[in-house]
């Protein structure tokens, strides 16, 4: 009979004979046929391991036939499809047995048979005969194997010497001191290490090891011990029953560190020590079985922590019997055998027998006064006095250190420089912590941007091929299925419908998109999914229901193979062609702040919709791009709410021409808003061709706002009057506001303040925050125009205010850089510089480009007067680049001149640039123009230098 052994030098025996092997390519042949002993492996798979890009078959099926002769037999290597197998029971490979091996040391370990853990590690640690896989070569392909055996030796010895501690078995902390020396970032080996040294009497030696681990955790990694590794101290302070040996019970060792959960253990703790029932509930994967052990652990209980898993109990009516034979005691003496007893009894996973396990928890709290007990599960057993402790995901800070903590356990380190990289991972996995430590356990063979790039098909990428353990604790997919599975069928598939929600539902949206794939009482399923901990409940003042990102690609899977998902994406997107029907209706008035936290709250879902309206249903994407358009122009929501509003209309040939011209002209105003005013210019034009004449009036107040963007002056007022011809109270409104705004820039302010006034007494009746806060902004930039600088000051202020208290950042960053520039002028220039600041981040924040050029443009001109000319300078060739890329505007010739003015340029072309200004009828251009060339000793009659000129 053959045997392989790998733990060591690579060798073959037949019947205890040892057999002569090729070196080099034909002994990893024969290594890479036995890691997969009884299974066939592709010839490609082979040749890409061992020759990477460089072997054709022929080579390979050379070192197969010398691998043939050298066993004596060539069945041993049989060939057939394509693929190669190593014809040799798995038993006979000693990696392989010791896989298997480990796998009964953990069964014993979790069934509290400490002498079969030692047994068992021992003979597998004797599997081990020196560094693995030594005669193997050097590939590539060995890194993973020989860390995954290098890491299950680690393993077994943690075992081991943790049963060895726990029987007392002889003295092991010289081994411990020496192990910990040469790993000494292994928790487990440290907690055997103090535990022994607590055992032995040492109470002293036990705290000071407690003391060098924890320094050494802090110098290497930055992190604090373990909660199994601090309440190992705390137990030693207090001299806890349970560091003797004393305490009876059958928990398993746990030797992985448990990351990020400290609040939660110490919610769980106090709850233990106040009530005799409690559950931890939380979604498949957020490690509520791990935590509750990790408490269970330390608490005190004289006659024992009794752990039963439950996942393997496949009747409701076998519960009892499960329980029972965790105890070694008969079923019908459950009872009995808790009688005054002061246990704690952990059930582990009941979420598929939760009636029988709540039964059988009342019959047990009723029959024994002193027991306690702790379930972990899905759903909550709804017991009296039952008291449930839901257990989220991780954030973000805990989630990269658990995730950098389980690539270290594989000898791989993470670059601090990838922090940002493995957050970004942890976001997309939802904090879920098993999702995290199988994305974390593809460090072996992907880099932290491979594996991010790899989460679309996150399924596939997330199971963990090195690990024996159950499916459902190595395949996120499993995880999931053992959830989902456990629903009756109207509660998959209205699990299946909600995933269509890109960032959550609201109830209503929720409501109507299950009763469309025929899922009654709507609110009665949701109510059971969250229970279930499939569906996250999130508060507010219009509750939200979402699901993690896993769950709802897993659910997204099972809505395409039932053939619904095109029934659900048309509810989802019906559902917000209302919602835009609605806001269409009352954006411009007091409803406002509903359509904007609408919109806000719904960006993705929104978005979601109308891709599928695109493909699917155009006309049904154009009502719902038209319907939020609006509310997009108050959020400020420029570029991109153009970009969705053109590309609804180009997905919809057929559309109307009264519809077309609506859309174009919410483009064109978006566009010239935040974006390129050539652009915006063309889609206008578009829009009033095709305008009916209900709509020209609005066409050419959306073309006085462009001309405003445009620096046009006289063309504001020319497009500002034909919008007056209206009597609608809103846009009568708007087209004053734009009036105003002309009047300014011709520097006729008593106009102005007429049409602004006007403007303000129509818009407080309607209640549109959004307008008023535009005409009292407007009174202070005509104060600011007049000099009037205090109350210029006291308006933008208040106007200022007023939008980031509605969320209007685009307009606080207006607002703000009228105010920085008003400072300016009052020779306030560190108070202009600080509100200017504070301008360029709320224009960052909302996304206005244009503003915050603007915004530029001003602080330059601050830093000049200051001496700061570098920084001006920098600031200026942004701009200079940015109006460019959007076909200059308002704000493009000022921003030019300061540039030409501080670099500086040449006489000549400063004289283009002054010439350019005075055709535009823009006095500070000239200006600016002129104090440069003064200053070049070229002057041409320009007017006096003023302190404003920079």
């Amino acid at each position: 009979m053959l045997a392989v052994a790998l733990l060591g030098p690579v060798e073959v025996r037949r019947d205890g004979e040892l057999l002569a092997l090729p070196a080099g390519r034909t002994t990893e042949v024969l290594v890479r046929l036995a890691l997969e002993a009884g299974r066939t492996v592709r010839a490609e798979r082979v040749l890409a391991d061992l020759w990477p890009g460089a072997a054709s078959q022929n080579t390979l099926q050379s070192k197969v036939s010398q691998l043939r002769r050298a066993l004596g037999d060539a069945d041993l290597v049989p060939y057939a499809h394509g693929a190669y197998r190593l014809a040799v029971d798995p038993a006979r490979i000693d990696a392989l047995d010791a896989e298997a091996r480990a796998e009964r040391v953990a069964a014993a370990r979790r069934a509290g048979d400490i002498d079969t853990v030692r047994r068992e590690a021992a003979a597998a640690l004797a599997l081990f005969r020196g560094e693995v896989l030594q005669d193997a070569g050097d590939g590539a392909w060995l890194d993973a194997p020989r860390r995954r055996w290098e890491e299950l030796r680690l393993a077994l010895l943690e075992d081991h010497l943790a049963a060895r501690v726990a029987l007392g078995d002889g003295d092991v902390v010289g081994e411990l001191e020496d192990l910990v020396a040469r790993h000494p970032l292994r928790e487990g080996l440290w907690s055997a290490l103090i535990t022994a040294l607590y055992r032995a009497g040492r109470q002293a030696d036990a705290l000071a090891a407690y003391a060098r681990v924890r320094t050494l955790l802090a110098d290497e990694l930055g992190l604090d011990p373990g909660p199994g590794l601090r309440r190992l101290e705390e137990g030693i302070l207090r001299q806890s029953p349970a560091l003797t040996g004393a305490q009876p019970g059958n928990l398993p060792a746990v030797l992985t560190r448990l990351v990020g959960r400290d609040d939660e253990l110490a919610a769980l703790d106090a709850r233990l020590r106040e009530h005799r029932l409690v559950t931890v509930t939380g979604p498949a994967g957020v490690g509520k079985t791990r935590t509750a052990l990790e408490v269970a652990r330390d608490l005190e209980a004289p006659d024992g922590v009794w752990l039963v898993r439950l996942d393997g109990v496949a009747t409701p009516e076998s519960v009892p019997r499960a329980v029972a034979e965790a105890l070694h005691v008969a079923a019908g003496d459950l009872a009995g055998r808790f009688a005054g007893s002061a246990a704690v009894l952990l059930l582990d996973n009941a979420e598929h027998v939760v009636e029988a396990v709540a039964a059988l928890v009342e019959t047990l709290l009723a029959a024994a006064p002193r027991l306690r007990v702790l379930v972990t599960s899905q759903v909550s057993l709804g017991v009296d006095g039952e008291v449930v402790v839901p257990l989220g995901p991780l954030p973000e800070d805990a989630a990269v250190a658990l995730f950098a903590d389980r690539a270290a356990r594989l000898s791989v380190t993470v670059d601090p420089a990838q922090r940002d990289a493995v957050a970004g991972v942890c976001r997309r996995l939802d904090g879920l912590p098993l999702a995290i430590e199988l994305a974390a356990s593809r460090l072996t063979t992907l880099s932290v941007p491979e594996v991010a790039r790899r989460l679309d098909d996150r399924f596939r990428l997330l199971r963990d091929p090195t690990r024996r353990s159950p499916a459902r604790r190595r395949e996120l997919a499993a995880a999931i299925a053992w959830s989902h599975d456990l629903l009756p069928p109207g509660d998959r598939r209205a699990l299946w419908a909600l995933a269509v929600f890109a960032e959550g539902a609201p109830l209503a949206a929720a409501e109507h998109v299950l009763t469309v794939v025929g899922v009654p009482e709507a609110l009665d399923v949701l109510t059971r999914l969250a229970d279930r901990s499939l569906i996250a409940v999130v508060p507010g003042d219009e509750v939200r229901y979402r699901l993690l990102d896993s769950i709802r690609a897993f659910a997204r899977e099972r809505l395409v193979e039932a053939g619904l998902e095109a029934v659900a994406c048309a509810a989802h997107a019906a559902w917000f062609a209302g919602a835009a029907d609605r806001c269409a209706a009352i954006v411009r008035g007091p409803a406002q702040p509903e359509c904007v936290a609408l919109v806000r709250t719904e960006r993705a879902d929104i978005d979601a919709a109308l891709a599928w309206t695109a493909a699917h249903a155009p006309l049904l994407g154009v009502r719902i791009a038209r319907g939020f358009g609006w509310t997009w122009v108050v959020l400020g929501d420029g570029v991109a709410g153009a970009g969705r509003l053109r590309a609804a209309l180009a997905a919809a040939p057929d559309v109307d021409p009264h519809t077309a011209a609506e859309v174009l002209l919410l483009t064109g105003w978006l566009e010239a808003s935040a974006g390129d005013v050539s652009r915006a210019a063309a889609e206008l034009v578009r829009a009033l061709a095709l305008a009916d004449a209900d709509l020209r009036t609005d066409a050419h107040r959306h073309l006085a706002f462009l001309r405003i963007q445009q620096g046009r002056p006289q063309d504001v007022l020319v497009e500002a009057r034909l919008a007056l011809a209206t009597d609608r109270p809103w846009p009568r409104a708007a087209a004053l506001l734009l009036a105003a705004y002309g009047s300014i820039m011709l520097g006729d302010t008593a106009t102005a303040t007429r049409s602004a006034t006007e403007a303000l007494e129509l818009l407080e009746p309607l209640g549109d925050p959004w307008g008023l806060v535009h005409a009292r902004g407007m009174l202070g930039t005509i104060a600011q125009a007049q000099g009037r600088h205090d109350d210029a000051v006291v308006a933008l202020e208040a106007a200022a205010a007023d939008a980031e208290r509605q969320g209007f950042l685009g307009q606080a960053a207006l607002h703000l850089t009228r105010l920085g520039r008003v400072e300016q002028q009052r020779g306030r220039h560190d108070a202009a510089i600080a509100v200017l600041d504070r301008a360029l981040g709320a224009a960052r924040r909302s996304g206005d480009p244009r503003v915050a050029a603007t915004a530029r443009t001003t602080l330059a001109r601050v830093l000049h007067v200051t001496g700061d000319d570098l920084v001006a300078l920098a600031l200026l060739e942004q701009n200079d680049r940015w109006y460019r890329a959007a076909g200059g505007g308002d704000g493009e010739l000022l921003s030019r001149c300061l540039l030409a003015a501080l670099r500086p340029e040449p006489p000549a072309a400063l004289a283009v640039l002054r010439a350019e200004a005075q055709e535009a009828g823009d006095a500070e251009a000239e200006l600016v123009v002129a104090d440069a060339l003064t200053r070049a000793g070229r002057t041409t009659g320009a007017p006096g230098v003023t302190s404003d000129a920079p």
